[in-house]
């Protein structure tokens, strides 16, 4: 192996390797929607595939598949009843597993649990103690959504927040509580710090739109045109993000995540005929709306609240923006300094060869 194509590798798992290998698996992400009806709780679960692999891929072929789960149903009963619980009045309440069905949010494969839950009387308040995976992934997050009537709820449960108490307004007579103004600021900030930290575990453990922002830099001579290149890419982003997670545009997400391998592929075939990143700012603001749809996917997921939502969307898009200038203070010194050797072009050629091939990879994959 030859130093251009050393340095080609090094690059590729410098990028992807550090953030997905520090980030990938321990800090997976599910989510926890609740809608509480009277005496009733219907549990929506989901929880990454990589979280469940070791106790319940049978096959071992690391994928959980449908037909893996209706035969372990007592063993993943047991899994969750252990982990995961809810108490009224001081109360465990009995957990039923209604359904399992194995699926895709925002290309992470994991599975859905239906579950239902039972009191004895109208549920006016309750406690959540949630445990399930942070023994082997403590950078685990669970965004939390409760509905019941119009009161809505929204938290992320992580490591240092397993337990949370829930007082729905019916139970609260007036003057009962002298410091809730304080307590929901209080909720609100935690929740928006929680929205900004996701945007940064998002962009670090997502490989495709890493892969296309080495690919958009490959080219910059000088600071200058990376800095034009990553602004119209924030820029654009933004925009997208912000209509798609509004509903102002409807989008299809599964086309969407089609279409980003496809932008990664485009660059780096250009990377290998263009030598000057003159308007590789205007092909990257184009661009960066794709990429924007799919930030708001992965947003969606969380079921952005109506009351909250624009601070929501701008921590976690500041999120975003946080984890991708990490990433590029930590790139783009290096490749600068690459660029002082003759043998830089071809380096970058090879680079580029390589990125098409796992980009044009993901997008079969997504076809």
């Amino acid at each position: 192996m030859n130093l251009r194509t050393f340095l080609s590798l090094f690059i590729i798992v410098l990028i992807l390797g550090t953030a997905t290998t520090s980030f990938a698996h321990s800090s997976s992400m599910g989510y926890s929607k609740l809608n509480v009806k009277g005496n009733q709780i219907d549990y929506e679960l989901f929880l990454d595939q990589r979280d469940l692999l070791v106790q319940f891929d049978t096959n071992k072929n690391d994928n959980l598949e449908n037909e893996e789960l209706p035969s372990q149903k007592d063993g993943i009963e047991s899994f969750l009843q252990k982990e995961l619980r809810i108490d009224v009045d001081s109360k465990p309440l009995t957990m039923e597993l209604l359904s399992m069905d194995v699926t895709t949010k925002d290309s992470t494969r994991g599975v859905v649990f239906q579950l239902r839950l039972t009191a004895d009387e109208a549920i006016e308040q309750l406690n959540i103690h949630y445990n399930l995976v942070f023994e082997d992934a403590p950078a685990h997050t669970s965004v939390l959504l409760v509905h019941s009537g119009k009161f809505f709820y929204e938290d992320i449960l992580d490591i240092n927040r397993k337990d949370i108490q829930i007082t729905f307004p019916a139970a609260e007579t007036p003057g009962s509580c002298n410091d809730c103004g304080h307590r929901v600021q209080s909720e609100i900030g935690s929740v928006l710090w929680k929205y900004f930290v996701l945007g940064i575990e998002h962009i670090l453990i997502g490989y495709d739109h890493l892969l296309f922002l080495l690919s958009l830099v490959l080219i910059a001579s000088r600071f200058k045109d990376a800095l034009k290149i990553v602004t119209a890419f924030t820029i654009a982003h933004s925009i997208t993000l912000f209509l798609v997670a509004t509903d102002r545009i409807q989008v299809s997400s599964h086309w969407v995540e089609a279409l980003i391998p496809l932008t990664i592929c485009y660059v780096a075939v250009e990377n290998m005929f263009v030598q000057k990143a003159k308007w590789r700012w205007l092909m990257t603001a184009i661009f960066g709306l794709i990429h924007g749809m799919g930030f708001a996917g992965a947003l969606a997921e969380t079921g952005l609240p109506k009351s909250n939502l624009i601070g929501s969307l701008l921590t976690f898009n500041l999120g975003v923006e946080a984890g991708q200038l990490m990433i590029l203070c930590l790139l783009l010194p290096f490749l600068l300094w690459l660029r002082r050797f003759p043998w830089y072009r071809k380096m970058m050629i090879s680079t580029s060869c390589l990125i098409f091939v796992l980009a044009f990879y993901w997008l079969i994959q997504r076809l």
